[in-house]
C-alpha cells in the first residue's frame, strides 16, 4: 500500500497545475525543501536527482536537474564552484514550502469520494480509499477507442463507475476539487514530458506531426465536447510554436469513409445506439438533415484547413523497402497490448489499427533514416489518443535503436501537449480538465456486451408488446439512454435484469420530470426575483421623483429669494438714483410753480395763461420724472443683472 511519503510524489504537479508557477520554479521548491531539511551546504547535479527519486519517486533526467539547479543560481541561492553548487541557507530559506494545502486538499477529496459512495450505494468495506484514489491517478495508461463503445468484456468494477461518476460530477459542478484532481492527474504525464525535452522552446517549424483518426474525429466535433475543446486547445498552441499539422491521406480516407457510411446510417430508420459510432451519433444526435449531412461530408477537408490541418499525400506503397520497419511486427505488438488488457479485436478494429501502424510506418519513411534524442530534432512524429499505439512505439523504438532515448516516431498527444505547456502550468492544467471529464465521460458508457444485454431485453419487450413503438424507438435511439444505463448497472452485469429497460426509461423520466421541476422553480425564483428588482424599481423610481420634487422645490424657492434679493437691491437702488437725478429737481420745480401761482390771485387773461402754463409745466415734469425714474430703474436692474449671477 502506498504511503502518506509516496502521495507527496504528486506536490509538483499539483503545485505546478494548481498554483500556476513556472515548472521549474516548482521543481526549484522541491529541491529548496530537500536541501534544508537534510541540511546540505554543497550539492552535486547526481545528488539532487537521486534525493528527488528518493523522496518523491521521480526520476528526473540530469540536464532538467542542472535547470533547475540553475534558477537557484539566478536566485543567488547557490553559488556555481566547478560542476557543484555552494548553498547560501540564508537566502535558499525564502524558498521553503509548506505541505499543510495539499494534504487538507487531499483528505478532502478522499473524504468526498466516500461520502459520493455511500450516496451511490456502493460498498467500498474491501478497499483502502486512499489507495484506490491513487491508483485511479497514477494509471495513464488507458485505452481510448474511435468509436466510444468499449469491446472490453469485463466491463469496469463498481469502484471504477463510482470514481469516474465522481469525477464527471465535480467536473459539471466547476468545484475547486476538481481542479485539484486534474492538476495531480497531471502528475505522472508531467514527469515523462521532461524526459521528451529537458528545455522549452518556442520554435517548433521544423517539427511536422501527423494526427490519428480519432483526434479528427474529435476536432471534427464528432466526440464528447469536453475532449473536442481540449484538442481544439492543443492544435491551437501547436499553431503558436510554428508547428506543421499534418493528417496522413490514408488516415483522411479512413475518416471520410467512416463519416459516409455514418451519414446514411444515422437517418435510417434502423438506427440504434448499440451499433452507431460516433460520427453516426453526431449527426443523428444534431437532427441534420440530409442535405445538412451531404454539405458537411463535401467540406471536411476544408474544416480541418481552417483550423490549420492539411492532407498529407504519402502514395503509400506496400513493395517501397528503403527505410521500411516490420509492418506486421508493429501491428502484432499492438494487438497483443490490447488482449493483454482484456480487449477483444473486432474486424473494424483491427483495419483501424493497420491505419494507426500504417501512419508510424510513414513517419520512419519520413524521417529517412534519422534519429532525434529531442522532440523538436525529431522532424516527423505521429500524435495519437490511443496510449496503447504510444506504448507500442516506444517499446518498438527501443527494441529498434542500439542506443536508448530515442523519439519514437509515435506518442501521445497528452504528452505532446504536457511538453508545449512545462512553462505553463495553468494552461495544461486548462486542458487537463477537458480531457480528464472526456475520460470519464469515455468509461461511463455502457460497453458492447452490457449494451448487446440491454438490446436484447428490449427487442423481446417489444416482441411481446410490453412496450410500444414510440417507446421502443426512445429506448433504441436516444442518447441519454447509455447514461442512465450505467447508472442503474452502475457498470456491474449481475445488476443487469429483464426489466432494466423499464428502470432506465423511468430513470430518464425521472431525471426529466426533476429538470423540468428545477427549471419551474429556477423560472419561479427569477420570477419572484424580477418581480422583487421591479417593485425596487418602482420604489427606487418614487424615491427618485421625490427627491426630484424636493430638489426642484429648493431651487424654486432659492430662485425666488435670490429674485425679491435681486429687487430689493433694485428698488433700493433704483429710488436712490432716481432721487438725486430726478426726484430733488422735481421737488424744486414743484415748489417753484407753487410759488408762480401766488403770483396770479387775481383773475385775468394773464392768471389764466399764468396757472395754464404752470399747470402743463407741471404735467411735463410729472411725465420727465415717471421716465427718469423708469430709466434709472432699468439702469439700476442691468447694473446688477451684469455684476450679480442670478439663477432662472
Amino acid at each position: 500500500m502506498k504511503t502518506k511519503e509516496e502521495i507527496t510524489k504528486f506536490y509538483a504537479a499539483y503545485k505546478a497545475g494548481y498554483l500556476g508557477n513556472n515548472i521549474l520554479d516548482t521543481y526549484f521548491a522541491l529541491v529548496a525543501n530537500i536541501i534544508l531539511k537534510k541540511q546540505l551546504t554543497v550539492i552535486e547535479d547526481t545528488v539532487v536527482a537521486s534525493e528527488i527519486q528518493k523522496r518523491y519517486m521521480i526520476d528526473l533526467p540530469l540536464p532538467f536537474v542542472r535547470q533547475i539547479l540553475g534558477v537557484g543560481v539566478k536566485n543567488r541561492c547557490f553559488i556555481e564552484d566547478h560542476g557543484k553548487y555552494v548553498v547560501a541557507v540564508e537566502k535558499l530559506s525564502q524558498y521553503n514550502f509548506d505541505e499543510k494545502n495539499f494534504n487538507e486538499l487531499w483528505k478532502q477529496l478522499i473524504h468526498k469520494f466516500e461520502e459520493y459512495c455511500q450516496e451511490k450505494a456502493i460498498d467500498n468495506s474491501s478497499y483502502d480509499i486512499n489507495d484506490f484514489v491513487l491508483n485511479m491517478l497514477d494509471d495513464t495508461d488507458d485505452i481510448i477507442l474511435s468509436d466510444g463503445i468499449s469491446e472490453k468484456k469485463q466491463g469496469i468494477s463498481q469502484m471504477e463507475y463510482a470514481w469516474y461518476s465522481f469525477v464527471k460530477h465535480q467536473a459539471e459542478a466547476q468545484t475547486d476539487l476538481y481542479s485539484f484532481i486534474a492538476a495531480v492527474s497531471a502528475s505522472n504525464i508531467t514527469s515523462q514530458a521532461l524526459f521528451y525535452s529537458g528545455e522549452t522552446i518556442v520554435d517548433f517549424s521544423d517539427l511536422h506531426i501527423y494526427l490519428d483518426s480519432p483526434i479528427i474525429f474529435a476536432l471534427l466535433g464528432m466526440d464528447d465536447v469536453s475532449r473536442t475543446q481540449s484538442y481544439k486547445t492543443l492544435i491551437s498552441d501547436m499553431l503558436k510554436v510554428k508547428c506543421n499539422i499534418h493528417v496522413m491521406d490514408h488516415n483522411f480516407c479512413e475518416v471520410d469513409g467512416i463519416i459516409a457510411r455514418a451519414a446514411g446510417w444515422a437517418t435510417s430508420t434502423a438506427y440504434d445506439l448499440r451499433k452507431a459510432n460516433n460520427a453516426a451519433r453526431f449527426f443523428h444526435d444534431s437532427q441534420m438533415s440530409e442535405a445538412e449531412i451531404a454539405e458537411f461530408c463535401e467540406n471536411i477537408e476544408t474544416k480541418l484547413n481552417d483550423l490549420g490541418i492539411t492532407v498529407k499525400v504519402t502514395d503509400y506503397d506496400i513493395f517501397h523497402s528503403k527505410f521500411q520497419e516490420d509492418e506486421n511486427c508493429l501491428f502484432d505488438m499492438v494487438k497483443a497490448r490490447y488482449l493483454e488488457h482484456g480487449y477483444g479485436l473486432t474486424q473494424e478494429k483491427e483495419e483501424s489499427i493497420r491505419v494507426d501502424v500504417r501512419s508510424i510506418i510513414m513517419v520512419y519513411r519520413e524521417r529517412r533514416g534519422q534519429t532525434a534524442t529531442r522532440l523538436q530534432n525529431a522532424k516527423h512524429i505521429m500524435l495519437t489518443s490511443n496510449n496503447a499505439i504510444a506504448n507500442v512505439s516506444k517499446k518498438y523504438e527501443s527494441n529498434r535503436s542500439i542506443q536508448a532515448g530515442h523519439i519514437p516516431a509515435c506518442i501521445s498527444a497528452d504528452l505532446f501537449g504536457a511538453i508545449l505547456w512545462l512553462n505553463s502550468p495553468l494552461q495544461m492544467q486548462e486542458y487537463q480538465k477537458e480531457k480528464l471529464l472526456a475520460d470519464c465521460y469515455a468509461f461511463l458508457k455502457p460497453d458492447k456486451e452490457l449494451l448487446d444485454r440491454y438490446f436484447q431485453s428490449l427487442n423481446e419487450a417489444k416482441n411481446a408488446d410490453k412496450i410500444d413503438e414510440k417507446t421502443f424507438l426512445f429506448l433504441r435511439t436516444h442518447k441519454v439512454v447509455l447514461d442512465s444505463l450505467m447508472d442503474i448497472t452502475q457498470g456491474d452485469y449481475a445488476r443487469f435484469n429483464s426489466n432494466t429497460y423499464l428502470e432506465v426509461y423511468e430513470d430518464i423520466q425521472s431525471k426529466a420530470q426533476k429538470q423540468y421541476r428545477d427549471e419551474v422553480i429556477a423560472h419561479e425564483q427569477t420570477r419572484q426575483e424580477l418581480l422583487l428588482a421591479n417593485k425596487e424599481k418602482k420604489e427606487d423610481e418614487q424615491k427618485i421623483k421625490e427627491l426630484t420634487q424636493r430638489v426642484q422645490l429648493l431651487e424654486e424657492n432659492q430662485q425666488n429669494r435670490q429674485k425679491k434679493e435681486f429687487e430689493r437691491k433694485v428698488n433700493i437702488w433704483g429710488w436712490i438714483i432716481t432721487l438725486f437725478i430726478a426726484g430733488i429737481p422735481y421737488l424744486f420745480l414743484i415748489v417753484g410753480i407753487e410759488i408762480a401761482k401766488t403770483q396770479f390771485a387775481d383773475i385775468s387773461w394773464k392768471s389764466v395763461y399764468g396757472i395754464t402754463g404752470a399747470f402743463i409745466a407741471t404735467v411735463i415734469a410729472g411725465i420727465l420724472y415717471t421716465k427718469i425714474k423708469a430709466l434709472c430703474f432699468r439702469k439700476v436692474r442691468q447694473y446688477l443683472q451684469s455684476h450679480v449671477k442670478i439663477n432662472e
